[in-house]
Order: structure tokens, then sequence, then C-alpha cells
């Protein structure tokens, strides 16, 4: 079986223990001396002013909110075509998500429809880098309120030269096992202004300022030192990794353009494909043709998060609709030989 998501890391390590050798013999399991060094080196890999590791995105983007004020009456923006994280946080403070479709083509959030729904009640606009693809966060910054990255799919990507990280009031990032840069559970981390990343802190270990000393109401959301020690591990060969998903991505382009709706880069964006997402009217017989021959794919997102009972809009997202219902992942992990992405290529044509 080729496999969506690629362990090649781990299925070649000897013995696994040695990688997290600082954390146990110093037995500080949690927010120990290895998640500060991950801090510190994370945060120049993103050249970002600091860093706060947390135990996932989710918290990323709740605690995110939080800094920044956001509770019941606010309001603030993002798509319905992504990961169920990223609106359930709104809902988590006690704002209310507001909707705005995607762009057709890179499937980020459409600053166009941004415009049509900003109001004074609009306190954060959260953009999402969907499959890796950096949306066009100097136009939501036009709006004039805080912009929330959600990088979760995202990291080490460029966007007009930044790296992703550096360039929103608050990135937020996931490590969960199958992303660019993973670790062996639920990890994630928030880059960003100081002002903010201060109170974050505290938020995630129970509001503290200092050991017992409680300055807010605050949540458990602290990195486990084992993830940070994986994630120290992992770093160094981000680039490198990220380079062998854009060759491949390179390969697909080339070789199934005339076949499907191939992965558009937004112009901005050094696009790092957490997913190559391919889109054609009958992603269903080619998902099956895929299985037939051994290939793990996979839908993203068949529920736009507006047509959920929870999440229940009754606003009008065509491009949103139409990337569920016709949007299947094929594999691009770095870990796919050269073989391998040819049979992807060959399956996929004789599919169509």
């Amino acid at each position: 079986m080729i496999y969506l998501s690629g362990f090649g890391y781990e299925n070649k390590l000897e013995d696994p223990s040695k990688l997290f050798a600082k954390t146990w013999s110093s037995k500080s399991f949690i927010n120990g001396p290895a998640v500060n060094d991950f801090e510190e080196q994370f945060a120049q890999f993103c050249d970002a002013e600091k860093c706060v590791a947390v135990s996932s995105c989710t918290n990323a983007l709740q605690l995110s909110l939080l800094a920044l004020g956001i509770g019941p009456g606010d309001e603030v923006i993002t798509v319905p075509y992504t990961w169920i994280s990223t609106v359930e946080v709104i809902r988590q403070v006690g704002a209310t998500p507001v909707f705005v479709d995607i762009s057709l083509n890179d499937m980020c959030i459409d600053p166009k429809e941004v415009a049509k729904k900003i109001s004074t009640k609009t306190k954060a606009i959260i953009g999402v880098d969907l499959y890796g693809n950096v949306c066009d966060i100097d136009e939501l910054k036009k709006f004039k309120v805080p912009v929330i990255q959600d990088s979760a799919q995202s990291t080490g990507a460029f966007y007009k030269g930044k790296r992703v990280g550096s360039i929103a009031d608050l990135t937020c990032f996931s490590f969960y096992p199958s992303k660019n840069l993973s670790c062996w559970g639920d990890a994630g981390a928030v880059t960003g202004s100081e002002k903010y990343l201060k109170i974050i802190r505290q938020l995630r270990n129970h509001g503290q300022a200092n050991r017992f000393k409680a300055n807010m109401v605050g949540w458990n959301a602290r990195m486990d030192s084992i993830q940070a020690e994986i994630l120290l591990n992992k770093l160094p060969a981000l680039d490198k990794h990220n380079t062998r998903r854009r060759a491949i991505a390179t390969q697909y382009n080339g070789n199934l353009h005339k076949d499907i709706e191939i992965p558009v880069q937004n112009t901005n964006s050094i696009h790092v494909y957490h997913q190559y997402v391919i889109k054609h009217k009958n992603v269903d017989a080619i998902e099956k043709t895929l299985l037939s021959k051994g290939i793990q794919s996979r839908r993203y997102y068949p529920t736009p998060l507006h047509r959920t009972e929870t999440y229940k809009d009754k606003g009008s997202y065509p491009n949103a609709e139409y990337c569920s219902s016709k949007a299947l992942a094929i594999p691009v992990h770095q870990y796919l030989t050269d073989k391998e992405v040819s049979s992807i290529i060959e399956a996929v044509k004789e599919a169509t």
C-alpha cells in the first residue's frame, strides 16, 4: 500500500528512545528544557519575534482568540472549507463564526468575500493556509483587525519571501503526526507579537505568571517535553522534506494537468504541499481505482462546515461546496520513491 502519510523517519529509527534522552534524564516531562529549546529554535526558523509551544494547534487557535480579548458578542471571519478546529475555537470562546467563501483556484480565504462581511463586530480574521498553500495575508491585514494565520498545514512555507510565522499578528501551527513537521502525538505552537504571546504563555499553564500565582483563568495546554525533543530532531530536515514534496507536486502538475484540476499555488506563496489535492467531476471513481491499485487517497473535506448540524449557516459558499464535492488528496509525502510517484500518476490517468 502507498499511504497518504509517510513515516520514513520513524521506520529508520533503531532506538527511538535516543530522541528524548535529555527529557528522560532530567525527568522534566512537561514544559521542560526541551520545550524552551524548541520555542527558541522554531522562532528563529520562522524569523518570528517569539514562540509559545502548546499541546495542539486547536489550543493555539483558542488561546490566540483569548489573548486578543475575543468573546461573547464578537464576530470572527473564517472559511467553511477547513478542518473543524478553525471554527470550533470561535464558538469555544463565546464568539460568533462568520463564514466567507474561498477562492476557487488556491482554495484559500477570498479577501473580496471578507469585504462583504466585515463589520464593527468583527474582532479578528482567521485565514487558513489550506493544504500548505499560504493565504493572502497582506490583503487580510487591510481590514485593520487582527489576523490569525491557521498554518496547521503550511509549516516551512513562504509568503512574499517571508517565512510563515513572521507575517500575521499570530500564527498557529500543528505538529500532528501526519504534518510536514511532525511529532508522536498532539502538539502545536504560536508565533507572533510578544504582547499577545505573554498572555498565551500564562493561559496555557492554568493562568499562572509564576508557579502558584494565577493571574487569570487559564487552561492546561502545555507541550510535552518528549514531543519537543522529537521536533528538535526533525526541524533541521524540514526544508529538505518540503523541497521533496514540491518536486513531487511538480511531477504531478506536469503529467496530470490535462486529466484533472491540479492545485493552484497562490502567486505570493511557496506551497509546501501538506496535501496534494486534485479536483475532478468523478473523484469517487478515481478514489476507487487508486484503492484497487494499493494507493491510499482521501476526500478533503467532504462536507463543508456550513452544511453540518453544529455549524449550520444558510449563506451561499459555492466554491467551498464545489471543492468539498470534487476534491481528493493523493500521496505527496517526502518518503515516496520515484517508482511510487510514477505508479500514482499512471493510476490517476487510468481512472480519468
